[in-house]
């Protein structure tokens, strides 16, 4: 019978969880710049042009593991047509959003 994630997870120490939460939040980071470059039907080259910067560096913009400035993020996203703003969860489960 298969496992639960939450089952694994429970069983698991907290430092390899928390290891584990972090590499996963990095790689859907670069998962969703891929993915919102793909929605508004643009390439890496696209992006390129529009930042002003050859292709290779749109792909490692985009690789798994990259730790993007919120400068670098914010000029991705209005070069592919958005507008980037900021929700942060706060302790109490209140949201403080702004546009960056």
């Amino acid at each position: 019978m298969a496992r639960k994630l939450e089952d694994i997870l429970a069983n698991e120490k907290p430092a390899v969880v928390a290891k584990a939460q972090k590499a996963a939040t990095e790689i859907l980071l670069n998962i969703h710049l891929a993915e919102l470059r793909e929605r508004m039907n643009l390439t890496q080259g696209d992006i390129a042009e529009t930042l002003g910067v050859k292709q290779p560096t749109v792909s490692d913009m985009e690789k798994p593991g990259r730790d993007l400035k919120l400068s670098s993020l914010k000029r991705y996203v209005e070069a592919s047509g958005g507008k980037l703003s900021v929700d942060i969860e706060l302790p109490d489960g209140t949201h403080y959003g702004f546009n960056v």
